[in-house]
């Protein structure tokens, strides 16, 4: 069937909804001085490929409001250029089914861009299957040669810039180079104002990097690859679901939660549990950091989440966060002293000479615990304020571990430079100081990074002691193939009584276009990372043990 053209000059975002419901349609749009030209109606949905426009646009624009007006017309003098651009799309709609042809009338170009379903699913054009337990497979997954990462053609030279990089459409809507730092630092910004980062060597792979953690964390805020049928109280779930408990629960009343009890109503998904080679039903605020229905027991963060070019290799590196932010944690509430370590890296060590320049010296200490993940905790001292930063890293080389608790770090000196010079009510010090006094009016994540600057706070790190230096151990673990790899953790896990639990994330579209998978790892009984003192949970971790209550710690 042919598809008829229609034309819409003044509508509404509601009266999208219903194109292409009586048949297939090429929409033509109009938006101020932009002509709009597609999808196809039965591709994806015009409603779906303007949601995604408007996103590009900002948090300001109120795309959820389905009464909100669009509108424009074009100069009469780029008809035939319309027309022309109309008659390209009919021809050939099979092509056009996915693509919006963007007119800017003001300058009369003309730009090609590739939409897909909403995220989290279109009933028009997108529609996500019904959340069910299901078993995952397990099988080898060799890696490339000296890496821990899959091979992935899909993923390969500029198809990650190409298929999620559109200025127009998203989902990545900008991408910026971070001329001034350190180390190459390249930030690829999501609709939300969320963003991936990368901070690497150079800027090929700090773009690379920073693509993976847009992934990771498009998927992570909400679900994308199933609808959440499942409402129920655990005592209802019984033994088919995570009991909360074992999360820990917050240690005071906030009001971002519910307080826990067994008979509360909420909302789950299905995720595998690793360890007993089962389903298991995890709370949906847990597994989706950034959902907002339900009833919420805990404030979640992006604590566990992974991107790879397979399932394995998703979890296994959303298992590598769980054990940094542990050892991270760890380390600070028992007020660990830990070794010094040996730099071996000349990026790392470039950066301790940078970070030197700036009045700070860097210092790396072996934070790794009885999960047995290397682990990184780095800290900026200074004599001047900011007298501190801390960051970490974590992973199976320690160079690389290394290297990225100190870029990290590095990052942190010279990005809170600059917010002191533009936003200084953050850096305000009767302002910390009384955060220093009452940890309870901690709020954010600059908030941690900040009152433990304050001269006042340096006894809160003094277990920290440059002593002599020591090289990170390299362990004895599977390293050709990525299955065994996690495996292996998940057993000497069980061993401390730890269930490794992983919810598969994965965006479909980006899953079956670019390969990339990803996954929440959930190990009930770690320390998960926290903002805000009242979100803060440490009771009922049998492995943290406490002398007094803990101090806030100072993670990024």
């Amino acid at each position: 069937m042919t598809a008829r053209v229609v034309e819409l000059t003044d509508y509404a975002l509601g009266d999208l909804d219903g194109v292409g419901a009586d048949g297939p349609v090429l929409p033509v749009r109009f938006d101020g001085a932009l002509v709009l030209i597609g999808p196809v109606s039965d591709g994806v949905c015009v409603s779906c490929a303007e949601d995604a426009r408007l996103a590009t646009l900002g948090a300001s624009v109120p795309r959820g409001d389905r009464r909100m007006k669009v509108g424009g017309l074009a100069s009469s003098a780029l008809r035939p250029l319309i027309d022309v651009l109309v008659a390209r799309a009919l021809a050939d709609p099979e092509a056009h089914r996915d693509k919006v042809l963007a007119l800017r009338t003001d300058l009369a170009t003309v730009g090609e861009h590739r939409v897909r379903p909403r995220s989290g699913g279109c009933a028009t054009c997108g529609p996500l299957p019904e959340d069910a337990p299901e078993a995952v497979v397990r099988r080898p997954v060799p890696p490339v040669p000296g890496t821990l990462r899959g091979p992935n053609p899909l993923a390969e030279g500029d198809a990650l810039r190409r298929e999620l990089f559109d200025l127009r459409h998203g989902p990545v809507g900008g991408m910026h180079r971070i001329g001034d730092l350190t180390v190459a630092a390249v930030s690829a910004e999501l609709g939300g104002g969320q963003a991936g980062f990368g901070r690497t060597a150079d800027y090929a792979e700090a773009e690379r990097v920073a693509l993976y953690e847009a992934v990771e964390r498009h998927a992570g805020l909400r679900p994308r690859r199933v609808t959440t049928v499942l409402e129920a109280s655990y005592a209802e779930l019984g033994g088919r679901a995570l009991d909360p408990t074992r999360l820990g629960l917050p240690d005071h009343e906030s009001p971002h939660v519910v307080p826990y009890h067994p008979d509360v109503r909420t909302r789950w998904v299905h995720g595998w549990s690793y360890t007993h080679g089962r389903p298991v039903a995890v709370p949906e605020h847990v597994a989706y950091w950034g959902r907002g229905t339900g009833a919420r027991f805990v404030d979640e963060t992006s604590n566990g989440c992974g991107t790879g070019n397979s399932l394995t290799e998703a979890v296994l590196y959303g298992l590598f966060e769980v054990a940094e932010r542990d050892a991270f944690l760890m380390a600070w509430y028992q007020r660990t002293p830990l070794p010094s370590l040996r730099v071996r890296d000349d990026v790392t060590a470039h950066l301790a000479d940078r970070l030197e320049q700036l009045g700070y010296r860097l210092e790396l200490y072996d934070a790794t615990n009885d999960l047995g993940v290397p682990s990184v905790l780095s800290l900026a001292r200074s004599p001047r304020w900011p007298h501190a930063f801390f960051a970490a890293g974590a992973g199976l080389d320690p160079d690389s571990a290394m290297r990225s608790a100190a870029a990290e770090v590095a990052m942190d000196v010279e990005a809170g430079a600059k917010r002191y010079r533009v936003e200084p009510g953050d850096y305000d010090v009767d302002r910390l100081r009384d955060m220093l006094r009452d940890p309870r009016l901690l709020r954010s994540m600059d908030d941690h990074v900040n009152v433990n600057g304050l001269a006042e706070a340096v006894e809160r790190y003094d277990f920290l002691t440059p002593g002599p230096e020591v090289d990170l151990a390299v362990p004895d673990v599977p390293r050709d193939d990525l299955d065994a790899l996690l495996e292996h953790y998940v057993r000497e896990w069980a061993a401390l009584d730890l269930e490794v639990i992983a919810v598969d994330q994965s965006d479909p579209v980006v899953r079956d276009r670019l390969g990339l998978h990803s996954a929440k790892v959930i190990v009930p009984g770690t320390l998960p990372m926290t903002f805000g003192e009242l979100n803060r949970r440490t009771h009922g971790l049998p492995r943290l043990r406490l002398a007094g209550a803990p101090l806030p710690h100072p993670f990024p």
